[in-house]
């Protein structure tokens, strides 16, 4: 099989993914043009894919374009089969470091039929108008997860344990 699809879920709570036909010798440029493309966002913009496993814990970056060689390999590098054409492989894309669009991105299946270009195969759910906050998971350096996971401290940094030990944000002083 030369074809793999892959589903980009976008980093939020509301369910809103894509799935992408794309050759397995694609590269991992076109890969991130195609995602990008399939959510509508604005060409052109810098991004980069980020290894992780199997609980999306963030790990090596694969920049657009590499600045230092020595770093490790780019997109143009990497292809899609290598990277995302098997079960478990997984990557997180980030794009467009300003507005900072967060994908989380996997294998789903091999496809029976060649696709010259990548091309979208399914689409779930309406992309926000702007992209949504960020959130990590409590004690994993770098991955993400639902706003669930946050501490329940108010915006003082005071959560209720605090306010019923006497400390209080309302006393006369």
């Amino acid at each position: 099989m030369n074809t793999k699809v892959v589903r980009a879920i976008l980093n939020t709570k509301e369910d809103i993914f894509r799935d992408i036909a794309i050759s397995t010798t694609a590269s991992l440029e076109e890969a991130h043009a195609a995602i990008a493309l399939a959510f509508e966002l604005k060409p052109g913009q810098m991004a980069s894919f980020y290894r992780t496993d199997t609980e999306w814990n963030q790990g090596d970056e694969i920049p657009l374009m590499a600045m230092d060689p020595a770093a490790g390999p780019s997109m143009a590098d990497l292809r899609v089969g290598d990277v995302l054409g098997a079960t478990g492989q997984r990557l997180l894309m980030v794009y467009d470091f300003l507005e900072m669009w967060s994908f989380l991105v996997e294998f789903v299946r091999d496809e029976k039929e060649e696709v010259p270009e990548p091309s979208l195969v399914f689409s779930y759910g309406k992309r926000p108008a702007t992209a949504p906050e960020l959130h990590y998971n409590d004690g994993a350096e770098g991955g993400f997860s639902d706003e669930d996971d946050l501490d329940d401290d108010d915006e003082l940094g005071f959560d209720e344990e605090d306010l019923a030990d006497g400390y209080s944000s309302s006393e006369d002083w």
